[in-house]
């Protein structure tokens, strides 16, 4: 019995020091304590100011706080200061005191409301390229692969050259029309389409017996997913050869190209005038630049080159490279990003 007393005595010392010990800790009454205390509640309320999107005064001893949540949720912290000390209370909730004593209060408010924290828009970026051409011998169809490392989400564009081929049709379907032009002897369509982890692995492209075609298929991640196009436009011409001003040049619109915006060139021409070495576009990446049915008199060449954001300023007008004339379309395309 006195084993099991001494034993009861010690628990409730040992809890006797366990209360004391945490009353101290919530309620500090030494000078470092109040400074860790302090340091503490100006982290919360930084924290919390940080993403506001609105401050009001909601009475004399009260700030209301407007702010995102983690799920990028309106939420709504009050800081009050009165009776009970400083609490702090989210969305209607059950106070919390952050500090027993209230401390005097001075309100001002500038009426200022930020604007609401924006998601970072993406830079739409071109992750896989495949290609494919005729080879110049009488057929009928044309097969092209889905490019490499293309994911469920990715922007697919099926860009098609062809000359004397009257129709192209992808098999199997879902494709959706997005713009074509046409000059003397060639045409350039462009399609696009979500991909999904049921989009097949090839295509197909069907078209007038002995046709000549050259086509690519871009995919592209991080497009929008609402809607990904932004401005586009197109030219055409004749290209002479050593009259640079012919040339078939790159296409933006000034007004809408943002600094995130993928500014992508289309160029279709008869006849394979562009160097295999290089489109030649300055300030631009070449991503495709292929010739079908090369040394036929049905050959014709698509190119295809890509930055991110507007063209800078340079000396001279960015421009195609032809060494030999030919006939030419273009099709410009702003694509912008998702957010982050």
């Amino acid at each position: 019995m006195i084993a099991a007393m001494t034993g009861a005595t010690l628990l409730m010392v040992s809890l006797a020091s366990t209360v004391i010990i945490s009353t101290s800790l919530v309620e500090p009454t030494d000078e470092d304590g109040r400074r860790t205390r302090d340091r503490v509640i100006s982290d919360r309320i930084n924290h919390d100011l940080r993403y506001a999107t609105q401050i009001d005064a909601t009475g004399s001893y009260s700030v209301s706080v407007e702010r995102p949540d983690l799920g990028n949720q309106s939420q709504t912290l009050v800081y009050e200061a009165y009776l009970n000390g400083l609490t702090r209370s989210v969305s209607g909730g059950e106070s919390t005191q952050l500090d027993p004593a209230a401390p005097s209060v001075n309100l001002h408010v500038d009426g200022y409301t930020a604007p609401t924290a924006g998601l970072q828009t993406m830079r739409p970026r071109i992750r896989a390229v495949s290609t494919a051409v005729t080879g110049g011998w009488s057929s009928s169809s044309l097969t092209i692969d889905l490019p490499d490392g293309a994911r469920p989400g990715d922007l697919l564009l099926l860009a098609v050259v062809s000359r004397n081929a009257f129709f192209v049709s992808a098999s199997p379907s879902g494709w959706q029309d997005l713009d074509y032009r046409f000059n003397t002897g060639i045409l350039l369509e462009l399609y696009g389409q979500w991909m999904t982890a049921s989009t097949p692995g090839t295509y197909t492209l069907n078209y007038f017996w002995g046709g000549d075609l050259a086509v690519a298929m871009l995919a592209i991640e991080h497009a929008n997913s609402s809607w990904p196009f932004g401005w586009a436009g197109a030219s055409s011409g004749t290209s002479v050869a050593g009259v640079a001003s012919t040339y078939p040049r790159p296409l933006e619109n000034t007004a809408t190209i943002g600094e995130r915006t993928l500014n992508l060139q289309f160029i279709a021409s008869t006849r394979a005038p562009t160097p295999q070495t290089s489109l030649g576009i300055a300030s631009f990446t070449d991503c495709v630049n292929r010739v079908g049915s090369p040394g036929t008199t049905g050959e014709c060449s698509l190119g295809i080159a890509s930055r991110t954001g507007p063209m800078p300023s340079l000396t001279t007008t960015p421009h195609v490279l032809h060494q030999q004339s030919a006939s030419w379309v273009t099709i410009a395309v702003e694509v912008e990003g998702d957010d982050e």
